[in-house]
């Protein structure tokens, strides 16, 4: 077997903008594997270099300082000083950026879902499945309390709170997570990998929808796209309370969405976070929200299938707050104040112009 000197200078080569070798790839990815014990402390260094709020970029002044000061900290204390002499230079940032998402998918995959299903078969998967008109909370082994909205998935396997604190999320959940600073929270979703060390946030990402939203509320969270993108080269970004970062991603229910914003992330700040969290006390709180939009809601929240017959009535807004009212209430007062008529049969309802 290669040194622990041999690895380090890979992973000094990669932080340096070198592409390594498929066999070269391979070997680090192994013994990154087998030393469990490198990835909280070399995550950590990493976070340097991608802890970048949505406003600020770092000057190359301080890149090459914290450059300088993570190489002589983490690897060059362990290998001969003369056998890097002459890689000593100053790299453009954006190959640095490509370095460091290279090596920070090295970390993700060993620690994934994925990278279990083929090395690690001592474990097992977790699901919990909540569906429409209903609710559910479970609590994790470390604590961490999450509400799961209807129609969502969550999936954890038995190595959970062991070697990290990872889940994956289909559909919306709320989640109150235990601070622990040696095992961030993570949450995996089709478009978004969130990050938490001890916060509360709501993270919305239903296969049908055409955005996924993840909402703080309390502390701090680092967000960043699920995969690697040229323009944000794997940023991380980090939000407030009361901010929100949405990704607009293809839609599965056939709308599209603009191709200006496909694939983009916006942050909205100063938000209104009840309505982003009334669904956890049993509320739909919708402000200027389309029929269309809100329609989604009374589906998911009754268990039920609306028609909407007449187009034209697809953009009218709303505002207000649902609380226990049953879904025939909730209809008649879409009558009465929308001139919106409707017909029941069994667990389908059609909208049509009163």
């Amino acid at each position: 077997m290669e040194s622990r000197e041999y690895f380090e200078q890979l992973i000094l080569r990669l932080l340096e903008g070198e592409e390594l070798s498929k066999n070269e790839l391979a070997e680090l990815i192994n013994w990154l594997k087998e030393h469990p014990d490198k990835h909280q402390s070399l995550s950590e260094q990493i976070g340097v270099w991608i802890n970048l709020d949505t406003e600020r970029e770092l000057s190359d002044e301080l890149i090459d300082k914290q450059w300088i000061s993570f190489r002589d900290k983490n690897i060059l204390k362990s290998v001969k000083p003369q056998t890097y002499k002459s890689k000593i230079k100053i790299l453009p940032i954006l190959s640095r950026y490509a370095a460091i998402f290279i090596l920070g998918i090295l970390l993700t995959t060993i620690t994934s879902n994925l990278y279990r299903n083929y090395f690690d078969t001592n474990y097992t998967v977790q699901t919990v499945k909540v569906p429409y008109g209903a609710k559910s909370t479970i609590k994790l082994v470390d604590g961490t309390e999450v509400i799961l909205n209807a129609g969502s998935k969550l999936e954890y396997t038995s190595l959970f709170g062991k070697r990290a604190r990872e889940v994956s999320l289909e559909g919306e959940a709320y989640f109150k997570v235990i601070k622990n600073p040696k095992k961030p929270f993570i949450v995996n979703t089709s478009g978004l990998i969130i990050k938490a060390y001890g916060t509360e946030f709501n993270v919305k990402s239903y296969p049908e929808d055409e955005i996924i939203q993840a909402t703080l509320i309390k502390g701090s969270i680092g967000v960043r796209k699920s995969m690697f993108d040229k323009k944000t080269n794997s940023r991380e970004f980090f939000l407030k309370p009361m901010e929100q970062v949405v990704l607009y991603k293809a839609a599965n229910n056939g709308d599209s969405v603009s191709s200006t914003k496909l694939g983009k992330l916006f942050i909205a700040r100063k938000i209104n976070p009840d309505l982003y969290t009334a669904w956890i006390y049993d509320k739909v709180q919708v402000k200027s929200e389309s029929l269309n939009d809100l329609v989604v809601k009374l589906e998911r929240k009754y268990n039920v299938k609306i028609n909407i017959e007449d187009k034209k009535l697809e953009d009218k807004k709303f505002t207000g707050i649902l609380e226990n009212e049953t879904i025939e209430q909730v209809l008649q007062v879409l009558k009465l104040t929308a001139h919106i008529n409707y017909r029941i049969e069994e667990r389908e309802i059609w909208l049509y112009q009163l």
